[in-house]
């Protein structure tokens, strides 16, 4: 059995700007919090945008060949242009190989960057109280991430 899927959005979201902030290395994990600070969210059955204030509570990890390991965990509020709300709250990974850790920390070097030269994939799931985007409470979604200067980009398909 193979598995099939259909565009459900493109999503950029906007982080704070400058760093995250970085916990460290405590006994259990290497911790950072990113906050959202809004977004656009752009498909034929969903569009709106990210509502500030949500966050990825990411852990830190590296590989023994010195690749970059990030889990991510977030959770967000989007709004859809006809003001349902729906939460939005993910998972995923991001690995990214020691030759293209610089340029992915660089934001000028990070234009470049294809996004093949990393992966960066999600799993979102979502939550409604609208009648009229119940349908997104019964679907599975994965998504293949982008770094941008300024955040992240995301195209996301809803499992069939």
């Amino acid at each position: 059995m193979s598995l099939s899927s259909r565009p459900l959005c493109r999503v950029s979201i906007t982080l704070e700007a400058g760093a995250p902030i970085v916990i460290g290395a405590s006994p259990w994990r290497n911790r950072r919090v990113s906050h959202i600070t809004g977004g656009s969210i752009d498909g034929e059955r969903l569009r709106g945008r990210v509502e500030p204030g949500g966050g990825d509570w990411s852990e830190l990890g590296m590989t023994p060949e010195g690749d970059g390991l990030t889990l991510l965990d977030v959770r967000s509020l989007w709004k859809t242009y006809d003001d349902a709300l729906v939460y939005v709250t993910y998972q995923g990974r991001l690995t990214i190989p020691a030759a293209v850790l610089p340029a992915f920390r660089d934001p000028e070097a990070l234009r470049a960057l294809d996004r093949a030269q990393y992966y960066f994939r999600i799993t979102p799931l979502f939550e409604t109280a609208d009648p009229r985007y119940s349908w997104l409470n019964g679907l599975v979604a994965v998504g293949i991430g982008t770094r941008t200067p300024h955040g992240v980009d995301y195209d996301v398909h809803e499992l069939l």
